[in-house]
């Protein structure tokens, strides 16, 4: 039986992965594309998050509302500009329009705050005792921050009346708009939502690990995969599928190494081999 701590670790990873998922699927189940430069905005939340609080001493949380606020303005902006009017000349067509906004969002983040990597000192450096465990605060701290955003957002989804319009649209967008939803204004706040939900993810992992401008990769490959496991379109499944890679990775690590995402991708084959539309999916008529 792993101990504690990797138990632990698995539920931080996997909170994450939840997040930037849960992002990545509010868009395709509005919009009916998967936006390839999500990483993209998990990348430049962690690059928001280092400004304000290691650059210039602000509030940490100040620094993870702030790359919430600004990456959730960006992919209005980015939506409204430049995917609308694409998506209607095909959906391919906004998919590669995405793909090319990878580029163009690392070289912009390699502009403005060069190649080199960036080190962000820990907001809450100390250890939580627990019996021969030692848990750090931070640990703690990211977990309970994706709990209180997802909670937050499933309030929204289930319980109020945007949520249903949400829900709404994303099983029968005509009939939908035929009671009062308008299509364009729901992309956008979707697309804000989504944007923000990975800024939140990157700029609460940047003092884990390191920053740089192509750190956006494995958090798109992690939520497509997490999607995929879970059901294209499953908000539900979003969220099992990343705690089921967040436990997938701990596990590998401690047992046999750096091998999580090939066994995550094995996990992928077998599951669509059973389940081509993925655990919580529905085949639609």
């Amino acid at each position: 039986m792993p101990p504690l701590i990797v138990w632990i670790n698995a539920i931080e990873l996997g909170s994450i992965w939840v997040m930037v998922a849960s992002g990545l699927v509010l868009v395709f189940s509005i919009m009916g594309l998967l936006n390839f430069a999500h990483g993209q905005f998990y990348m430049l939340g962690a690059f928001i998050l280092y400004w304000v609080y290691a650059a210039n001493g602000m509030n940490y949380f100040v620094g993870v509302a702030a790359a919430a606020v600004t990456m959730a303005i960006i992919g209005v902006v980015v939506e409204r500009y430049l995917m609308r009017p694409v998506a209607k000349k095909g959906v391919m067509n906004a998919a590669i329009l995405t793909l090319a906004l990878i580029f163009v969002f690392e070289g912009l983040a390699t502009i403005i705050f060069g190649k080199a990597q960036k080190v962000v000192p820990s907001a809450f450096p100390g250890i939580l005792r627990a019996g021969n465990m030692n848990i750090s605060y931070e640990k703690l701290v990211i977990i309970g921050v994706a709990v209180v955003v997802m909670v937050g957002l499933y309030f929204i989804i289930l319980r109020t009346k945007f949520g249903i319009a949400i829900r709404a649209a994303a099983q029968d967008p005509g009939a939908a708009s035929l009671f009062g939803v308008n299509p364009g204004r729901l992309a956008s706040i979707i697309m804000a939502m989504g944007c923000g939900l990975a800024a939140i993810a990157g700029s609460l992992m940047a003092s884990v690990y390191y920053v740089d401008a192509w750190i956006g990769g494995t958090p798109l490959l992690m939520s497509i995969l997490a999607i995929v496991i879970g059901g294209l379109g499953s908000l539900s499944g979003s969220v099992i599928g990343g705690l089921l890679l967040g436990v997938i990775a701990s596990l590998v690590a401690y047992y046999i190494g750096p091998w999580s995402e090939l066994v995550a991708f094995g996990l992928v084959i077998i599951i669509l081999l059973f389940r081509p539309l993925g655990l919580f999916g529905v085949a639609s008529a």
